[in-house]
């Protein structure tokens, strides 16, 4: 099974400065407790959503058969997966208890285009399509339309493609993956925020990376990337929040079987001080509602060669299953 592309090139320019907005602006009102962070504790609100990011059966040296591998997700206690591909066929290997989200992305920019032109038509057929496999099914959340949506589309835009989809998943919905808040789609090619310009919708989730790694090492101040998703949530009342973390499944400093323990611990430590984090960062609004982080996803089991599949992590594993319970997961 299949799941959305890094992004290339284009996604390595767009990592440069994901560091750098994420951490603007982010910190007087937000409660993100990045430098000491106890054991986890009480878990009130509980985390609605919680599981991996793409799965596989991908084990060592060997495989297992998907089905296998989605109830262990859920013996670890996840009740969702998302990026399950473009297949239904995953949707009916799913055990009770758990939901899926189908892309991430069904559709992307030429999908969506025809020689660099934003094509209606074309965006259209590509809907049906989608619509007629996933659209009210019983075992499907809802749908993760986009993958790095920002790298091609301007707030304007995303506008556009989001109320185009939900003409045809209106019950169901609809989510745009972000890797940046941040687009170039402008003549000065200059990278703006403009998500949720005007209280304006763009997708029913705002699902976004929350990576804990940078240069090769656990930073858990990288916690304010999830601060600043709040903040920029509340522009959009009613749009939940859900963030991805890589775990060992990332290309530019996965090395192998040893950056899963230099960087998570031998035991899968900094996995519960980084939930934890998660758990703590909140951002009250001007009407004073509390925003928080909905759904949580580890990237990933079985999809990479040193994931969360790999046998000798058990220890984290363990960790897995230990958060879900910390978090209330259902």
């Amino acid at each position: 099974m299949r799941v959305g592309g890094t992004g290339g090139a284009a996604c390595r320019a767009v990592g440069v400065v994901v560091g750098l907005w994420l951490f603007a602006g982010a910190t007087a009102s937000v409660e993100a407790k990045a430098a000491r962070a106890p054991a986890i504790r009480a878990c009130q609100p509980a985390m609605r959503f919680y599981g991996t990011y793409s799965i596989g059966g991908l084990s060592g040296a060997t495989r297992v058969p998907l089905e296998r591998r989605l109830r262990e997700l859920r013996d670890l206690g996840g009740n969702m997966v998302v990026a399950t591909g473009r297949k239904a066929e995953t949707l009916d290997l799913l055990p009770p208890g758990m939901l899926a989200v189908p892309g991430c992305g069904l559709m992307g920019r030429r999908d969506w285009q025809t020689e660099g032109r934003w094509d209606e038509a074309r965006a259209r057929g590509n809907l049906e399509r989608w619509a007629g496999l996933f659209a009210d099914h019983p075992r499907v959340y809802g749908v993760c339309l986009t993958h790095e949506v920002t790298e091609y589309a301007d707030h304007a835009r995303r506008v556009w493609m989001y109320r185009l989809a939900k003409e045809y998943f209106p019950r169901t919905p609809v989510i745009q993956y972000y890797a940046s808040l941040l687009d170039r789609e402008n003549p000065e090619r200059r990278f703006v925020d403009r998500y949720g310009r005007g209280g304006e919708r763009e997708t029913d989730v705002l699902f976004v990376s929350l990576q804990a790694v940078r240069a090769g090492r656990f930073r858990p101040e990288n916690v304010e990337r999830l601060a600043y998703a709040l903040r920029a949530a509340a522009r959009t009342p009613g749009v939940p929040v859900w963030g991805q973390t890589s775990i060992n499944a990332d290309h530019r400093y996965v090395t192998g079987a040893d950056s899963m323990l230099r960087v998570w611990g031998r035991n899968g430590e900094n996995m519960t001080r980084w939930a934890e984090l998660l758990r703590r960062t909140s951002y009250r609004d001007t009407g004073g509602r509390e925003l928080r982080l909905a759904g949580f996803f580890w990237r990933s089991l079985g999809r990479f060669p040193h994931d969360l599949g790999e046998p000798r992590f058990a220890p984290q594993r363990a960790r897995v299953r230990a958060i879900a319970k910390e978090l209330c997961v259902t």
